[in-house]
């Protein structure tokens, strides 16, 4: 149930919404400790930068010392979010997608049909627990089959309030971490060992693990000229897709056809693979899209901390725990029994589980810990696949729990 408690606004802020110039320096200089501490401090690794940039801004705004809204969140929102999401996917390559992950491209839609499996009974089971529950579920559709790229499109689509979207990245980045240690321990034990194929387990080695671990997490090259090609190819690809969901909004009276293929997000989506498949060699040999993309995100949760209630999101975090763990321990007992019925590989399906609730970079992570050298680029090519079809997915899933609830 929501419960509104006196708002305590009538304080003035210590830095006003229309003084531009600090306002932005304690956001960027706010992104930038959550960075630092996340890399270099095993507490903010646990907790997630984004966790550390919500909780920042919305001590920040609570305590009055930044505005609740101000038009410089806006401009982060209405056109920074756009541009980080092609930032994110210069690497999704439809043909090399489907070509080298093998048999996970099967695990990770099978892993995928149990987020929207566990999204409906989820949205059954919370039905009245808090607002917006069709638009909530989407969201967490979203992030659950892609990532955060994914959350953030999707509740920009819908315009989910900061009071409702903290708390559920709060509950989400919580159970991500238990779920993540779930896997693990089945990773190694011996009851779901002796049950399933595990054919990396046998080849992995602490030699290895390292040998991994060093290789994906070193430092890259990035040139003026690449950090100029990402930001043209964000920016024409945003541009393009915002123009062109005017056009649909205007000349098509279908609202399923609007909300599905009148959003900006999907378009964005849709025109970035399409220049990352056909140009792939160009695109690939771009660096540093992956990071700018990432940080203009860490600049948005900082932003949607700032706008939130902290009364609020307090008080709506136990209900958006129990409903984030029933759409994750739903896509792991569906990922695992579909996974025995087809007689997949035990690695490959929980690396897919790790991937749809964690995204690329944390399947990639999981393989290398592991020493599932074989699986490495496998999994962080399923994860960058959810980010391709997560906001189209979760935004099917909000329409459709629109139209039933």
């Amino acid at each position: 149930m929501d419960i509104r408690f006196p708002s305590h606004v009538s304080m003035a802020p210590l830095i006003a919404p229309e003084n531009a110039w600090p306002l932005w320096a304690v956001m960027i200089v706010g992104v930038a400790i959550c960075i630092y501490l996340e890399q270099t401090r095993k507490w903010a690794a646990k907790t997630s930068g984004p966790i550390l940039a919500l909780i920042g801004g919305m001590l920040l705004s609570n305590g009055k010392i930044l505005p609740i809204a101000a038009p410089s969140y806006d401009l982060v929102e209405d056109y920074l979010v756009p541009v980080a999401i092609p930032l994110l996917l210069f690497r999704a390559n439809l043909v090399k997608i489907v070509r080298e992950t093998g048999s996970m491209f099967l695990c990770f839609h099978v892993a995928s049909l149990g987020t929207v499996l566990g999204a409906f009974l989820a949205a059954l089971l919370f039905r009245g627990s808090f607002p917006r529950v069709p638009e909530v579920t989407g969201v967490m559709t979203g992030s659950y089959i892609g990532g955060g790229v994914n959350f953030v499109a999707i509740k920009n689509s819908y315009n989910v309030s900061a009071d409702l979207t903290n708390p559920l990245l709060v509950a989400d980045n919580f159970i991500m971490a238990g779920m993540f240690a779930v896997l693990f321990v089945i990773s190694a034990s011996r009851f779901f060992l002796s049950r399933f194929a595990h054919p990396h387990t046998h080849d992995s080695n602490s030699d290895r693990v390292q040998e991994l671990a060093a290789r994906y997490w070193q430092r890259k090259e990035i040139a003026l000229l690449d950090i100029a090609k990402a930001l043209a190819i964000a920016f024409a690809v945003a541009a393009v897709s915002m123009l062109l969901t005017r056009a649909i909004k205007s000349r098509i009276e279908s609202k399923i056809i609007q909300s599905i293929f009148g959003n900006p997000y999907v378009l964005v989506t849709f025109f970035i693979v399409v220049v990352t498949t056909v140009f792939h060699r160009s695109m690939e040999r771009i660096q540093g899209s992956e990071e700018l993309g990432m940080y203009l995100l860490y600049l948005f949760f900082f932003v949607i901390g700032l706008r939130a209630d902290l009364w609020q999101v307090v008080l709506n975090v136990p209900v958006l725990f129990g409903f984030c763990t029933v759409i994750a321990v739903t896509n792991l007992l569906v990922t695992l029994a579909v996974g025995k019925l087809l007689r997949l590989n035990l690695e490959e399906l929980l690396l897919s589980v790790n991937a749809t609730l964690g995204g690329a970079p944390s399947a990639a992570a999981m393989a290398i810990s592991k020493g599932w050298s074989n699986l490495v680029l496998p999994g962080l090519l399923a994860g960058i696949w959810g980010y391709v079809i997560g906001t189209f997915v979760g935004i099917v899933i909000a329409e459709a729990l629109l139209r039933m609830l």
